[in-house]
């Protein structure tokens, strides 16, 4: 018998269904999805009536959410799964690939370490794995893809293998800026791909990236040809600096955000905004994908995010790192 609580085999049977929280909300008729965000925590304590009601709606038995089946005998039964038991606006999408470029290009530099970000070891183990794991496990992603920093290049087949990345299938060289490196990944998968495949682009220092935002973001991204991964601002206090740094100007907090990764997109619309960019002589600067893609026109979805969902950006993130892992 597994060691798993039945909140996380509810979770990982709903994740193997590609369905988003709200989904399996909807299907059981509860308002909102922090109904099943308490169940999934083991935080409500579950009837046998409303526990045969989530292994109907996940297509299960009881026993399996009590984990007195084995993973492979869930695992089947989610292979024979049809179109017909996917949410609505996935009906059409399921055949499309996912996947993951993890963008591990950044040259920022700790002075305590002299090592790029993305490649400092924490616990053994480099900053990247942390992030590529999150793929590897996840359901829906077929294969990743690093955008590696020269020099580094053949450290990540070493590292993979370690630790059992086995979705990783190649490594493509970061470019000067971002978006470049995100170009260099579009061009280099562009002959094996389609353009109703999706990518989902992840920092190589945003190691906490959860499931749950993953899932969500393919799922908008689906119904809607693009999903940006936010945090809200609300907790802060802005003032914008004016150009001879002596006057203030108030913002307020509630209109804005803090755009994380991932941002996910149809690869057609990366390869039609790239020959956009291109014919407009388009110089390729911006940092993030989604400044770029609102630059050539694009409006953008949301998809809300979390604040643990940090990035590696100075020592303390390090530190905070430590002691989560």
């Amino acid at each position: 018998m597994s060691d798993m609580s039945v909140g996380e085999s509810i979770r990982m049977r709903r994740i193997e269904l590609h369905m988003t929280q709200q989904d399996l909300a909807d299907a059981l008729g509860y308002k909102t999805r922090s109904s099943i965000a308490k169940i999934e925590k083991s935080l409500v304590n579950l009837t046998q009536d409303k526990l045969l009601s989530l292994a109907n709606t996940l297509q299960t038995s009881v026993n399996a959410l009590l984990n007195n089946e084995s993973n492979d005998q869930i695992s089947h039964r989610a292979s024979v799964v049809t179109d017909s038991d996917y949410s609505n606006h996935e009906v059409s999408q399921t055949a499309r690939k996912c996947i993951a470029v993890i963008l591990a290009g950044g040259k920022t530099r700790i002075n305590k370490y002299s090592i790029p970000f993305q490649f400092i070891t924490v616990k053994g183990k480099p900053v990247v794995l942390y992030t590529m794991e999150n793929f590897q496990y996840h359901p829906q992603i077929s294969e990743i893809h690093v955008v590696c920093l020269e020099g580094w290049e053949d450290y990540l087949p070493a590292y993979a293998k370690q630790y059992g990345i086995t979705k990783l299938k190649s490594i493509i060289p970061a470019g000067p800026t971002g978006i470049q490196s995100v170009k260099n990944a579009v061009e280099r998968l562009a002959p094996s791909h389609s353009a109703k495949d999706i990518l989902i682009i992840q920092e190589a220092t945003r190691p906490f990236i959860d499931p749950e935002t993953i899932s969500n973001a393919i799922s908008i991204c689906k119904a809607h040809g693009n999903a940006v991964v936010f945090e809200r601002m609300d907790q802060v206090t802005p003032f914008l600096l004016n150009n001879n740094d002596s006057e203030l100007s108030y913002l307020p907090a509630s209109r804005l955000i803090n755009i994380q990764s991932p941002e996910v997109y149809s690869f057609g619309a990366l390869r039609q905004a790239f020959h956009k960019a291109a014919v407009i002589n388009h110089h390729l600067d911006e940092t993030i994908c989604a400044v770029f893609m609102h630059h050539m026109g694009y409006e953008l979805k949301l998809c809300e995010g979390s604040h643990s969902n940090f990035r590696i950006v100075y020592e303390e993130d390090l530190k905070l790192l430590n002691a989560l892992v």
